[in-house]
């Protein structure tokens, strides 16, 4: 899915208005998928009330159809206008007397001058739980807000500390084709954006405002502009048809849904492939063995006693390639082979990354210590299977493995994961805030779900075993790596959402893969009508 700029967006919905399309149902589909997206998040949260805190653009009339569904779908939802009702117009309006008619009298308060607004305590307003959605400013908002608005947005950032906050198409405040935040501006833990991510999704500045991103489809015709091969990035949407697995037929074993193997585990790193084994697992992978050192064999009994472990006795206490040739001589009985977590950087685990990479398996990842190991043996050279790869660096590996360092990396992420993939030949995952996916002569695809939270240890060790568990039921290595970024992503916003970020460890990602994949397979927030509106 291409970011878009502003200009695009609106060409294209004028020309669905042009074609027959209302305004007005234009503005109900994004309103549609707004409050599903809320219905969701207060649902993880446990609350039970959200509030609207609306303008008197498009913006809030996206706010106030969400306002209206959430009430009819038992939701509390009381409004909050900057304006008087009279001042809104178009398919604003159209909106407002659809809610005045559905909403009970006294939900709506009108506060349109700055000094109430700074009076106002969203304490008194917003019970535990709650959720606020932003739908102040719109695409067209240029500048820093003033007046009204920006007293309106302070108080949705006071707001912050006691309820999640979710804006209506980008956060208020938030230049849409720039990502640059001028003066007061929204800081969104979700932001549902209509159509298409806006072109200034994809700059850094923007991130620390958009939260969690999710898309609403409008129906809108397609873009008419010619893919720009000089365009960054693009957006990694869940709605792409490659990432879904087939359903499972009711006749299948376990056999169907590949075997796959850890190889790592060291002394005081024997968490790690505990952890990889316990995520492939939950991830849907039908068998998963694990082969580490004996004294790192202990963790993943304990975790993940449904993985099969074997242990092997390593003096040094990291695996080496001749135990591991030892032990299995091929490598044929396994669909997918995960090689880095908690393996250690010893003579021993090189020898045995290069045995890997000389004749690898039909799906090997490379993660953790394999990359820190690959990386000395630069320059970095094309691999001779690299359709078989997929590496997995944070911006500090990645910096080994180009030479570079982290601050490099970080300064244009985009042409180093590109750099990466083309160098290697194989799929390439770059972790950190909004995390890039590349595959050789493909554009990257940035994901933007996940938080802070998940800046934790173990983390990325559950990352490989998704990954790696998707490539081995059949997806290809492209998609199994998008697919796995998001399914990660999100279930960390979910755990996230449920206990805080503060207190998330990595088996709280774990737990979250099961609901995460039942989002991904209830499809993106409906844009169509709700049955009995």
């Amino acid at each position: 899915m291409r970011f878009l700029p502003v200009h695009e967006v609106r060409r294209r919905e004028a020309e669905a208005i042009a074609l027959g399309t209302p305004a007005e149902a234009l503005m109900e589909r994004a309103g549609n998928g707004l409050a599903r997206a809320v219905a969701r998040l207060l649902d993880a949260r446990g609350g039970t009330t959200a509030v609207a805190v609306a303008g008197k653009g498009n913006n809030g009339g996206d706010a106030l159809v969400a306002a209206r569904l959430l009430e009819t779908w038992g939701v509390r939802c009381p409004l909050l206008l900057t304006c008087a009702p009279e001042a809104l117009q178009g398919a604003a309006r159209h909106a407002w007397e659809r809610y005045a008619t559905a909403v009970p009298r006294g939900r709506t308060e009108v506060i349109a001058d700055e000094a109430r607004w700074r009076a106002a305590c969203p304490d008194e307003i917003l019970p535990p739980r709650a959720v606020v959605i932003d739908g102040l400013l719109g695409t067209g908002a240029r500048g820093a807000p003033a007046g009204t608005i920006r007293e309106a947005i302070l108080w949705i950032r006071r707001a912050a500390g006691r309820a999640a906050i979710v804006a209506a198409d980008l956060p208020s405040g938030l230049e849409a084709d720039t990502g640059r935040g001028e003066g007061a501006a929204v800081e969104a833990d979700l932001t549902v954006t209509f159509d298409t991510p806006k072109l200034g999704f994809q700059y850094p500045a923007a991130w620390l405002l958009l939260g969690r991103v999710e898309t609403v489809d409008l129906g809108l015709p397609p873009t008419a502009a010619a893919p720009d091969d000089d365009a960054p990035c693009d957006f990694l949407a869940a709605a792409d048809p490659d990432l879904r697995l087939p359903k499972r037929p009711r006749d299948s074993h376990k056999g169907h849904y590949g075997h796959l193997l850890v190889v790592g585990g060291s002394d005081g790193f024997a968490g790690a492939p505990a952890l990889t084994a316990l995520a492939a697992l939950r991830a849907g992978a039908g068998l998963v063995s694990a082969v580490l050192p004996a004294g790192a064999a202990g963790p993943i009994a304990a975790l993940a006693p449904e993985a099969m472990a074997h242990p092997l006795p390593c003096p040094r206490g990291e695996l080496d390639s001749q135990a591991f040739r030892q032990w299995r001589p091929g490598l044929e009985a396994f669909d997918t082979l995960v090689a880095g977590p908690g393996l250690g950087t010893g003579a021993g685990p090189r020898a045995l990354v290069a045995a890997l990479l000389a004749a690898p398996p039909s799906r090997l990842l490379l993660d953790a210590d394999a990359l820190n190991l690959l990386a000395l043996e630069r320059p970095l050279k094309p691999f001779a299977h690299g359709n078989r790869i997929i590496l997995t660096p944070h911006p500090g590996e990645a910096a080994r493995l180009l030479g570079t360092t982290a601050a490099a990396v970080q300064a244009d992420r985009p042409a180093a994961v590109r750099q990466l993939a083309d160098a290697t030949g194989a799929v390439v995952v770059l972790k950190g805030c909004a995390t890039l996916v590349c595959a050789p002569g493909r554009r990257p695809q940035m994901n933007l779900c996940g938080n802070p939270g998940m800046a934790t240890g173990g983390s990325g060790d559950v990352l490989s075993g998704v990954i790696g568990a998707l490539w081995g039921q059949g997806l290809d290595a492209w998609a199994a790596a998008r697919l796995g970024v998001w399914l990660h992503a999100t279930a960390g916003d979910l755990a996230a959402w449920r206990g805080g970020e503060q207190p998330l460890i990595a088996r709280d990602l774990i737990d979250a893969l099961g609901p995460a994949a039942a989002l991904l397979d209830a499809g993106p927030p409906s844009s169509g009508e709700t049955p009995g509106t």
